[in-house]
């Protein structure tokens, strides 16, 4: 989830980004120059917002599908109760290792090795269902 969490941030920033330099070539082409060098030719302008309207979409339709597993990831975790929730909600939300999620919930680590990978194989096993 912290994967998810920090693309998401770069993916936002890159579409602001793109979103602001799409706006300068549209302002060009309505006319108003702005801070884009007076040379630049109308079919330049075309060109570079087509071409950023391909990078922004894409940019979105990623946004959306890691918005969406972000979304599955909790729901599925949601399912869970007590120590195997909490055990993927610190793996999966919080990004901890076993080595770690041991430690604070007080477990050794082979148990929560083990735990974890028994319900790998759960969630795993509903997904074939």
């Amino acid at each position: 989830m912290v994967h998810i969490d920090n693309e998401l941030y770069e993916l936002k920033i890159s579409l602001e980004l793109n979103r602001r330099e799409f706006s300068r070539w549209q302002n060009y082409l309505d006319g108003d120059d702005g801070d884009l060098a007076k040379h630049q030719t109308f079919l330049t302008a075309l060109h570079k917002q087509k071409q950023l309207k391909g990078v922004i979409k894409e940019l979105d339709q990623r946004v959306e599908k890691l918005e969406k597993e972000r979304k599955e990831i909790i729901q599925l975790i949601d399912k869970f109760n007590g120590l195997n929730q909490r055990i993927l909600k610190l793996k999966y939300v919080e990004g901890l290792t076993l080595e770690s999620i041991a430690e604070e919930t007080g477990y050794s680590y082979s148990y929560i090795k083990s735990k974890h990978a028994e319900l790998m194989r759960i969630i795993n096993f509903t997904k074939k269902v």
